[in-house]
């Protein structure tokens, strides 16, 4: 499937899907790292997972691997991204991330702008999203309402539940597709993953991508062993010099965490105990 191909897809279905886009070989380098990553909670700077609910993300995912920095710096993905929105453009979020037992992602669309807060500011311009299945996939699929692209977004609406039985007829699935399968949308869209009660993790890579008039997104984090020498389209995709419009996604670095507060106070009573003792 060329870009012409991919572009064509897009502008008429609102997604185009290319099998093997990541090779066996490939994942087969920096998969290992990723599911060891998923196998420990990120704490007291050891790098693994961070979780919210009945998802896990990678912490730094850009960082994990050299494959990964090169899958999100690929030229097919950023040459079909600026031949769509017409203009240059800029990673804006982006996570490696397993689904789990349980997990009820909302239908909604995602041209919008995260705040502080965590809240969202809906804004109507065009960019893609590319997901790649990491795992081969027979539940959890992604899904989408075919042709919303053209109109979801003159209704200022990111989450959709209430009203998705009204397009029951238009819901495409993108189930039985195998590991580096390649799913290019527009993110104005409505899509989610399908909801699943039993079965293993569904791991998949996410990379959201915008045009240089739009808000810059969520901080980014390299390793700079991963690349030796960054061209002049590497340095504007990866927003070289340009400050973070959002906070990391889904927590904040910043921000306190309830089992920290707990592990700190632990220590400080179990320190008091032991002052008394003695």
């Amino acid at each position: 499937m060329d870009k012409k191909a991919i572009i064509n897809s897009i502008d008429t279905e609102g997604f185009a899907v290319m099998e093997d886009f990541i090779s066996k070989e490939t994942l087969d380098k920096f998969m290992p790292e990723v599911y060891r990553r998923f196998d420990r909670l990120s704490h007291n700077g050891t790098k693994g997972y961070v979780g919210v609910r009945t998802q896990k993300y990678l912490q730094d995912t850009l960082t994990v691997h050299e494959e990964i920095l090169k899958i999100y710096l690929h030229p097919i993905v950023i040459d079909c991204c600026e031949d769509y929105t017409g203009k240059p453009v800029h990673l804006s979020d982006y996570r490696i991330y397993q689904n789990l037992e349980g997990h009820q992602m909302p239908w909604h669309v995602d041209n919008k702008q995260t705040l502080g807060d965590l809240t969202s500011k809906m804004l109507d311009y065009k960019g893609l999203i590319t997901i790649i299945y990491l795992d081969d996939i027979d539940h959890c699929p992604f899904q989408f309402v075919r042709g919303s692209h053209l109109w979801a977004s003159g209704f200022n609406k990111e989450v959709w539940d209430d009203v998705i039985e009204n397009y029951s007829k238009d819901i495409v699935s993108f189930n039985n597709k195998k590991a580096g399968t390649a799913i290019f949308y527009d993110f104005r869209r409505i899509h989610r993953a399908e909801p699943f009660k039993k079965g293993s993790p569904r791991t998949a890579l996410f990379a959201q991508y915008a045009d240089f008039d739009m808000p810059t997104g969520e901080p980014i984090f390299i390793n700079t062993e991963h690349i030796a020498e960054f061209s002049e389209r590497s340095m504007q995709v990866l927003r070289f010099g340009k400050k973070a419009s959002a906070p990391t996604w889904p927590i904040p670095a910043d921000r306190i965490q309830s089992t920290q507060r707990e592990n700190r106070r632990s220590s400080y009573l179990s320190q008091l105990m032991s002052l008394i003792r003695s």
